[in-house]
This record gives C-alpha cells, sequence and structure tokens, in this order.
C-alpha cells in the first residue's frame, strides 16, 4: 500500500485562512475546508508519475576517503488526468545511508525536475568511517502535485554497495611524492646484487672478513689460494603478510581500529616488495583462519578488497592453529610479516612461542602496534592518587610487554615495536633491510 499524501505549505496556509469563516458562517467554512481537501487529494492522484531513479556510488573508495553519490531523478510522463503539460515537477529526494558512512553536505534537495524523461540530478559527498562494504539503502521521493497543495510520496527500494578499503590513500600518496622510486634506488640499485642470496654468480679471491663458508675449496686447491663464492641475492622471494585480527588488533587508536593500521603498512609493504620482484601473500585469522592468499604476483588492488573484507572480531586469537596452517602451507621458506600486538608474556605465551616455532624456517618480522596514549600515562607526572595509579599501571603494562618482546629477539624473532603514526615507514625501511642483507 502506497503511503498516503502530505499536506504542503500552500494547503495549510488555505486552511487557515478558511478557518476564519467559522467566526461568520460556519456550514460555509466546513464546506471550503472539504472542498481544500479534496482538491489536495485530486492534486496528489494528478501528481506526475512516479520518476525514474537512480543512484551511482563509486565501487571502492579509500578508507577516510570522501566519495560522491549521484541521485539521479527523470521524469516518466504526466500523471493521470494532467494532460500534456510541460511544467517541471518539483521532486523532494533523500536516501538511507548505512551506519558507518557520514554525510558531508545535506541531508536532502529539492529538484525540479523536466518533462519528457530529462533527468536532474543530486550530488552529496560522503565518507566511510570503517572498512568493509557499506550498503546504502532506500530512495525516498516526494512529488508535488500541479497545484501545489499535496506531496505524492514514493520510496523506491535501492542497494548500491561501497567498498572501503585500507591504505589505499596513504600507498597513493607515497608513491604520488616518488617514495618508491626512491625506495628502489636507496636499496634494489640493480637486479644483480652481490650478497648471500642462493644463486651463484661469480668467484674471487678472499679477503678478510669474507664468511668462511663462503670458500669454494675446489677452486681454492686448484689456483694455490683461497676462492670464494660470490651470490646474486634473489630477485624474486616470498612476503607473507600475516594480519591477527582478532580482540586487541580492534583498539582504535587515533579513531581507527589498531588493524586499519596495520593494513596500511602491510598494502605498502606489499606495494614495494611487489616492485623488487618478490611475491606477495596475505594470511589473516582470529579464532580460525579468515583469509589465505598464496604468495604470487599480486595487483594491490586485490589485495586491497581482501583486507577490506577481514572483520575484526572480539575474541582471543587462536594462534597454534593459525601459524600450524600458515606453515603447512607455506612450501618454501618466507619472510612472515606478523601485524599483531603483545601484552604480556603471560597472555602472549601462545604467540611467543607460535612465532618463535615459525622462525627455525622463516624469516620472521613481528610488528607490535603500541598504543601511544598508554606510553603517555606512563611518563606522565604523577599529580594526584588518580594519576599516580594509573602511571604505575602503565609503566607495569609497558615493562611486561617489553619481557615478551624480548623473549622473541631472543629466539631470533625480528620485531617493530611502533607507534601507528611511524609504523608505515618503518615496516618498509625493516624489508628493504632484510631484504638487502640477503637475510629472506
Amino acid at each position: 500500500m502506497p503511503p498516503p499524501p502530505l499536506p504542503s505549505r500552500l494547503l495549510v496556509g488555505l486552511l487557515a485562512a478558511a478557518s476564519a469563516l467559522f467566526l461568520v458562517a460556519p456550514g460555509l467554512a466546513v464546506a471550503a475546508d472539504v472542498a481544500l481537501l479534496a482538491l489536495a487529494l485530486l492534486d496528489a492522484w494528478r501528481a506526475a508519475a512516479p520518476p525514474r531513479v537512480e543512484r551511482h556510488v563509486p565501487a571502492q573508495l579509500s578508507l577516510g576517503e570522501e566519495g560522491v553519490a549521484r541521485v539521479v531523478v527523470a521524469g516518466s510522463g504526466p500523471g493521470p488526468g494532467s494532460g500534456s503539460s510541460r511544467r517541471r515537477t518539483l521532486v523532494r529526494v533523500t536516501d538511507d545511508l548505512p551506519p558507518d558512512v557520514t554525510r558531508l553536505d545535506d541531508d536532502a534537495a529539492e529538484l525540479a525536475v523536466p518533462p519528457g524523461g530529462e533527468p536532474a540530478e543530486w550530488r552529496y559527498r560522503f565518507r566511510p568511517e570503517r572498512r568493509g562494504v557499506h550498503r546504502f539503502g532506500d530512495v525516498h521521493l516526494r512529488v508535488r502535485g500541479p497545484l501545489g497543495l499535496a506531496w505524492r510520496q514514493r520510496r523506491v527500494p535501492r542497494e548500491d554497495g561501497v567498498l572501503a578499503l585500507p591504505g589505499l590513500v596513504e600507498m597513493r600518496r607515497r608513491r604520488l611524492l616518488g617514495l618508491r622510486e626512491r625506495l628502489r634506488r636507496a636499496g634494489l640499485r640493480n637486479t644483480r646484487q652481490r650478497g648471500e642470496g642462493r644463486s651463484f654468480e661469480s668467484l674471487r679471491e678472499y679477503v678478510r672478513g669474507d664468511d668462511p663458508r663462503t670458500i669454494d675449496w675446489k677452486s681454492s686447491a686448484h689456483r694455490g689460494g683461497l676462492i670464494v663464492r660470490e651470490y646474486e641475492a634473489e630477485r624474486s622471494q616470498s612476503v607473507v603478510i600475516a594480519l591477527d585480527a582478532g580482540r586487541m588488533m580492534g583498539e582504535r587508536i587515533g579513531g581507527r581500529e589498531r588493524l586499519d593500521h596495520a593494513m596500511s603498512a602491510a598494502l605498502l609493504l606489499a606495494d614495494v616488495a611487489a616492485l623488487h620482484g618478490d611475491r606477495v601473500g596475505f594470511f589473516a585469522f582470529a579464532d580460525e583462519v579468515l583469509h589465505y592468499l598464496p604468495p604470487r604476483r599480486l595487483s594491490m588492488d586485490r589485495l586491497a578488497d581482501a583486507m577490506a573484507r577481514v572483520p575484526t572480531r572480539t575474541v582471543e586469537p587462536n594462534y597454534p592453529l593459525a601459524f600450524n596452517t600458515l606453515r603447512r602451507r607455506l612450501g618454501r621458506r618466507a619472510l612472515i610479516v606478523a601485524f599483531t600486538d603483545i601484552i604480556d608474556p603471560a597472555a602472549s605465551h601462545a604467540l611467543i612461542a607460535q612465532l618463535n616455532h615459525s622462525a627455525r624456517r622463516h624469516l620472521v618480522l613481528a610488528v607490535a602496534l603500541r598504543n601511544p596514549e598508554l606510553d603517555a600515562w606512563a611518563r606522565e607526572p604523577a599529580a594526584g592518587e588518580e594519576a599516580v595509579y594509573r602511571r604505575a599501571a602503565a609503566e607495569e603494562m609497558v615493562e611486561r610487554r617489553e619481557v615478551a618482546l624480548g623473549r622473541m629477539r631472543r629466539a631470533g624473532v625480528q620485531v617493530l615495536d611502533m607507534v601507528p603514526s611511524q609504523v608505515v615507514t618503518e615496516v618498509v625501511n625493516r624489508y628493504l633491510e632484510l631484504k638487502y642483507r640477503g637475510r629472506l
């Protein structure tokens, strides 16, 4: 059943004026009110036929980036009994937004729609505040009748989706600033780097400081002096981004989830690794494995799309399940970059054990995202009883965290303990350092 018509301001004004007749002729006043209401119903009935409506939104946006939605309204001919009027139809339009999308302009618009199918358009800006798919809902219309006495209401069912991707703005900005090219020049200056890679490159005489393991004893015996093998740093290696999507990664830092900061750093790392010829894989987990892409030549759009669809779960991660699964799926040595958080040795015991176990075969880089607010509490002046207790608790948490991170370092796990504002650059720098030293 269609919604009932609504009175216009003109009708309300005329009814108010007709009410004055009650002072002199009550019967005439009632007749005038009835006539006006009948005209209003007729006006709503004669309103232009419900317009055609389309809404266009970007297929994807980066998290926090502004998008533009276009609602196009086109007349579909005159309404019943309206004849061949060429007047424009006044239409008020609004629509339903998803919960985590902010509208940056007016909530509604008033459009003068030309007859004959010509369109009118309403544009507004919006911004997604959370990664993932956001479904825009129905469009709501009010079409004014030709006499201007009533509005005909209509709801147009629509469902248009926008995928909010993490980290694309940061990656594109750094590309624009030439970061990728500067990183390339600062690191792999050519594809034939001498180092500790696995591909034999050449022989040369031994010099003090060379690794004794590189001595070629057969060539040394033949030439009568120590000869060492030089190796070419492998161009194509595997980098796997492992994202912890458990409870701690849902904590909001600077208005964004800890996991969003991790994804921004991971996406830029993947972009730089692909630039240097490495294969990139993706692994997300919480209490179960959420997503896996094996190491390959992976487009950044596909990786960002996969990340955007990973939810943060309010559960404790199952680290044994996650890392046992990852180790089984990785056939060769890889750099595993695990974005997670560390609380203390007891609470993070399973994580520490699994990272240590993985470090026996793979090169593991654990990226712990530190909360700067906790650091500030640990350093704040103890003015007042509440501040004293807060500082003592914060200092204890920071100290326990350092103990847990120290255990991982002693087991051979590379560790980065960074605040979110620094993590993007530092993760890429550590990857380049490991790459150029031949550690992969």
